[in-house]
C-alpha cells in the first residue's frame, strides 16, 4: 500500500468511520470459523466490503429485509445473513437467476444454484435466506416490501443496473442503504455510468463510503420540507 493511500485512510472521513466501525464490529462478534466459511466460498467479494455489508445489516437504522441482487455462490449472502441473525429481524432475499447470464465461463462447468443452497445451508442460515431464482428485474415489477439494504451486485450491464436502482430503490427506507459493487475501474463502466446518473437524478440520498470498488449510499433519515415536494404545487392555496 503507498504512502498517500495509508495516510488516507488514517483521515476521519466518513469512509474510514464507517470502516473502522465495521472492522470493530466484525472482529468482536465474528468468529475464526464465520470467517474462514465466508472466505471459503467463491466470490469477489473482499473481507473489508463484506464486513461493511454484515455491519449494515447487523445494525438497521430502518425496517424491512435486505435485498441482495446477484448471489451466485453465497459469500455476500453469508456476510448479510449472519448480519440479519445478529440483528435478530428480518431475512435476505436472494435474486439471482443462476443461469450463466453473468459468468458463463464458469457455471458452464458446475450448478451455482446447488453449491449456494449447499453453501448456505451449512452455514445454519437457511431460515434467514429467502432464494429468488428470477431475473431481477421480473422480481421488481411485484415488489412491494420496504428495504433496510439494497446490495446491488448482479448484472453489470447499464441497463439492467439501472432498472435494479430503479425498480428496488423506491423502497428503501429513510435511513436504510444501498450498496454496490464493482463501481470502479475499465471493467463493468455501466456499473458506475448507471449508479451516477440514478443518484443525481434521485433525492434524497447521501454517498457515505467508497471501499475500491464498493459505494454506499444512505437515504436520508428525514424527508425534506413539504415546499420541496414536487406534489405541493398541486395542493397550493390560491
Amino acid at each position: 500500500m503507498g504512502l498517500k493511500r495509508t495516510l488516507l485512510r488514517c483521515l476521519p472521513t466518513s469512509t474510514n468511520r464507517l470502516r473502522w466501525s465495521a472492522a470493530r464490529f466484525t472482529r468482536r462478534t465474528l468468529t475464526t470459523e464465520m470467517l474462514r466459511r465466508m472466505e471459503e466460498t467463491p466470490g469477489c467479494l473482499n473481507r473489508e466490503q463484506g464486513s461493511l455489508l454484515y455491519y449494515l445489516s447487523a445494525n438497521p437504522r430502518s425496517s424491512g429485509v435486505v435485498v441482495e441482487i446477484g448471489s451466485f455462490m453465497g459469500r455476500s449472502t453469508l456476510w448479510l445473513a449472519y448480519g440479519v441473525q445478529r440483528a435478530g429481524r428480518g431475512r435476505v432475499v436472494a435474486i439471482d437467476p443462476h443461469d450463466g447470464h453473468s459468468r458463463p465461463e464458469v457455471l458452464a462447468k458446475l450448478d451455482s444454484y446447488a453449491m449456494f443452497l449447499r453453501n448456505v445451508r451449512d452455514a445454519g442460515l437457511a431460515e434467514l435466506v429467502e432464494p429468488i431464482r428470477e431475473r431481477s428485474q421480473q422480481v421488481a415489477r411485484r415488489w412491494n416490501e420496504p428495504i433496510r439494504l439494497l446490495w446491488v451486485d448482479g448484472s453489470h450491464d447499464y441497463d439492467d443496473v439501472l432498472a435494479d436502482l430503479e425498480g428496488f430503490g423506491r423502497h428503501v427506507q429513510p435511513g436504510a442503504h444501498v450498496a454496490l459493487h464493482d463501481t470502479r475501474g475499465r471493467r463493468f463502466p455501466g456499473v458506475k455510468r448507471a449508479m451516477l446518473e440514478y443518484f443525481a437524478r434521485e433525492p434524497g440520498f447521501t454517498r457515505i463510503a467508497s471501499l475500491r470498488n464498493m459505494v454506499v449510499y444512505e437515504r436520508d433519515a428525514t424527508p425534506p420540507p413539504a415546499w420541496q415536494s414536487p406534489s405541493c404545487c398541486g395542493d397550493r392555496r390560491r
